[in-house]
């Protein structure tokens, strides 16, 4: 089994809204067998409790994310 070191590219939930410019929320990620919790910075605000995807890793413990809707699910 292989597990994935990056959080890139996975879907996540905000614990804590992202209000754009004005600062970070925090996002849930399930990754390395388990979940983690990143700081999330998005470009425009985010309700907490929504989907998004991590887009770009910062390092330290904190990822870009954007807001996201399932392709499937809608």
């Amino acid at each position: 089994m292989e597990i994935e070191l990056s959080p890139q590219g996975r879907v996540g939930v905000l614990l804590t809204g992202t209000r754009g410019a004005e600062g970070p929320g925090e996002v849930l990620i399930r990754i390395r067998g388990g979940t983690e919790t990143y700081l999330a910075y998005s470009e425009s605000p985010i309700a907490k409790g929504e989907p998004v995807l991590v887009v770009e890793s910062r390092g330290h413990r904190a990822v870009d994310v954007v807001a996201w809707v399932d392709p499937f699910y809608g």
